[in-house]
């Protein structure tokens, strides 16, 4: 991953199973957090590439990403 140029929050979400994005690859979101970049990893058990074989994971999702939207829309807002 190649996070030199990357200032917009971000959010890596994966399934802890996932045979096509090899977990390591999606905790490399740490070079996002060291460059001050706002970032988060959502792990998810149970779950393959997708995020949405089981409802509770697939309403997480849902959740968690209206939170990061309005928060980011916050500080975007506070900063203009």
């Amino acid at each position: 991953m190649y996070v030199g140029n990357v200032t917009t929050p971000t959010v890596i979400m994966t399934g802890e199973l996932d045979l096509r994005t090899p977990m390591a690859q999606s905790e490399e979101f740490t070079a996002l957090k060291q460059r001050g970049v706002p970032s988060a990893l959502l792990r998810f058990q149970g779950e393959f590439h997708g995020t949405g074989s089981k409802p509770s994971n697939f309403m997480r999702t849902q959740l968690y990403m209206m939170s990061w939207y309005q928060q980011h829309k916050r500080e975007k807002a506070a900063m203009n």
